[in-house]
This record gives C-alpha cells, sequence and structure tokens, in this order.
C-alpha cells in the first residue's frame, strides 16, 4: 500500500513527495494506462508489498507444518527447487504432490503447468493449466499460465487462433483479480495482454504478407501463360497488381508521436506526468531525475517544485495509439515477435 496522509483525500490536489516517497494522488494508476482507481481503493486493497504473480508459493504454512505424507510437504519442495532454477527438479516434487493429493489441488497443478513452461514443455503445460482451471475456475495463476503457454504456441503456429485465445485467458485473468481484491496484480497482467496483442499484430502481418506472396506467384503464373501479352506488358501488370495488394516485402515504418515519447527514456509513456514547467515525462523517470539531480527539469533545466499532475490527455492518447498500433507497446527497432516474452 502506498503511504497516504488522511487529509490529503481530495480531488483537487497533486502528486506530491514526503521524505522523497511518492504518494499518489486521487485516481492514479501505474504502469500499464487503464482505468484509474482512487485513493480510499488503494489504501484498503493494496497490500504495502503486492505480491508478484511470478513468485511461486504453492503452500502458504512452512514446511515443518507438513508430514511426507501429504502434497503441501512436496509441493513446498518443488517451490524451492522452482526458486533455484531446478525446474526438472520442481516437477518430480509437484508431480507427488498431485499424486498424494489425488489430483485434487489446483494450485499443484498450475505450479507444475509453469516449471513444464521453462523447461520447454509447452503441450504438458497447457493441460496442467487446464486441469487447474477445471477444479478452479478462479484461480487467477491458472488462467494467466494458459495464457502465457498459448501465446508461445501461437509464434510457431500458421494461424492466430492460439494467440486469440490466450488474450482471452489473459483478460479472463485480469477481470477476477477485482472480485477477489487482487487489483494489484492488474498491472502485470495487463503487461501481458498488451504483450499479446503485439504478438497478434506480428502474427497477422506475417500471414498476411505470406497470403500476398503466393498471389502474388499465382498472377505471375497467370500473366505468363497470356500469350497477348509481351515482357514488358507483363512486367507493368505484375507491378500493377503488387500495388493493389501492397508489397509484402515493402519495409513497414513504425514511428511513434513525440508527444507520447518521453524525453528522458525515449520510450512510449505509460504513466505521464506533467511538472510545473509544463514539460510532460515518465512518472518514474521523473521521480528518480529529481532523485538524482534535484528540483529541476531534466531537458529545460528549470526550477520546478515536487509537485507535478498526471498527463490525462496524453495517458488518453497513448490508450488510443496502442489500440490501433499494438506493435507499440514495448517497442524496440529490429525486434523479433519471438523474442517477446509470456
Amino acid at each position: 500500500m502506498f503511504p497516504f496522509v488522511s487529509n490529503l483525500f481530495r480531488n483537487d490536489l497533486p502528486l506530491y513527495f514526503f521524505d522523497d516517497i511518492f504518494t499518489q494522488g486521487p485516481g492514479i494508476r501505474v504502469r500499464v494506462p487503464r482505468p484509474p482507481y482512487t485513493n480510499r481503493q488503494f489504501r484498503d486493497q493494496a497490500p504495502k508489498k503486492p505480491p508478484s504473480l511470478k513468485l511461486m508459493q504453492s503452500v502458504k504454512k512452512p514446511l515443518k507444518d507438513y508430514q511426507q505424507t501429504q502434497g503441501q510437504y512436496w509441493a513446498i519442495l518443488g517451490d524451492e527447487a522452482y526458486e533455484d532454477g531446478d525446474y526438472f527438479g520442481s516437477i518430480t516434487h509437484y508431480t507427488k504432490a498431485i499424486e498424494l493429493s489425488e489430483g485434487t489441488e489446483a494450485s499443484f497443478f498450475r505450479s507444475r503447468g509453469l516449471a513444464l513452461k521453462l523447461a520447454g514443455s509447452l503441450e504438458p503445460a497447457y493441460r496442467d493449466a487446464l486441469t487447474a482451471i477445471e477444479l478452479d475456475d478462479k484461480n487467477i495463476k491458472a488462467h494467466l499460465l494458459c495464457g502465457q503457454v498459448l501465446a508461445e504456441r501461437g509464434k510457431s503456429a500458421d494461424n492466430t487462433q492460439d494467440i486469440e485465445t490466450a488474450i482471452t485467458r489473459l483478460t479472463k485473468a485480469r477481470t477476477l483479480c477485482a472480485g477477489q481484491k487482487k487489483e494489484y496484480y492488474e498491472d502485470e497482467l495487463s503487461k501481458y495482454i498488451y504483450r499479446a496483442k503485439k504478438l497478434l499484430w506480428y502474427k497477422n502481418q506475417e500471414i498476411n504478407n505470406k497470403n500476398k506472396r503466393v498471389a502474388i506467384e499465382n498472377y505471375k503464373s497467370f500473366l505468363n501463360s497470356r500469350q497477348d501479352l509481351n515482357g514488358e506488358q507483363r512486367q507493368k501488370e505484375l507491378e500493377g497488381f503488387i500495388n493493389s495488394i501492397g508489397n509484402p516485402d515493402q519495409k513497414q515504418e513504425y514511428d511513434i508521436p513525440n508527444y507520447l515519447i518521453c524525453k528522458i527514456t525515449l520510450e512510449l509513456m505509460e504513466n505521464p506526468v506533467v511538472n510545473d514547467a509544463g514539460q510532460t515525462y515518465e512518472r518514474d523517470m521523473l521521480i528518480e531525475a529529481i532523485k538524482k539531480n534535484g528540483p529541476n527539469d531534466p531537458t529545460t533545466r528549470q526550477p520546478i517544485s515536487r509537485n507535478f499532475y498526471p498527463n490525462l490527455n496524453v495517458k488518453q492518447a497513448t490508450q488510443d495509439f496502442l489500440l490501433n498500433n499494438p506493435w507499440a507497446f514495448e517497442f524496440s527497432k529490429g525486434e523479433d515477435y519471438l523474442s517477446i516474452e509470456f
């Protein structure tokens, strides 16, 4: 939970620093752009140290509280092996836990599925994710794992079905957060959704370009069969056809509007804030700049206060831009969609 002062729960206040600790103002969310929270929601629901979705904790009690005849005992050993990077060892322990619990614990299947995913066994991981969902349809991490595996599998598929289903699963996981008062997971889940949509965009581009090349080759064959055309006429017809459907080998231009780019990171802003010098930056980067260099604008060097406000216009513009240009999320030139992490 972020620190708050009781008399600051007002709608007319900006963001504040207290002892170098960033204090949220009303209606500000963090990380990926989406509908805001109020201060009261943050105060009542967000823990001081929100747990990570990557944290492996199949069982909440310590190992000493269980015996070797209990599935929880082996699940804890699996968690420890997982944290040590021993995925195959963790798979063995989780399998033992599943056997002892007679396959009734969704968290054990989810944990083994994640270890299988990281070990490169996508199909068994997918089956474990589905089993976990069947046992507990409200298991956020199980829906997340299912979406992650489907997205990874979709990278090598000839269609986009797996990726589209992955987006559905990931969205389901994020939707479950509100009902379980686990909104602190939403930022992380939103990133995976944006990544999946980005992957879908790249995959559609790849499929479209492949179809265009097939169409061009077929049209070439058709033109060569026409006896009434000479070589120059055939070439002209072919060029006109390519222009009409788009050249699949033409280099794609990726441009992000300058007003959406942080002047510090030179990347798309997710949480833009404006200081009293009228300059907009990524929130975390401006905080870091003030900590290092004092209360001066990072680009103009103009003295500024420690108060700044969310730039809601830029935030909305970012959301709209990502909606139409999914490739822009975490974009880097020359990137390969195979490197998108799930």
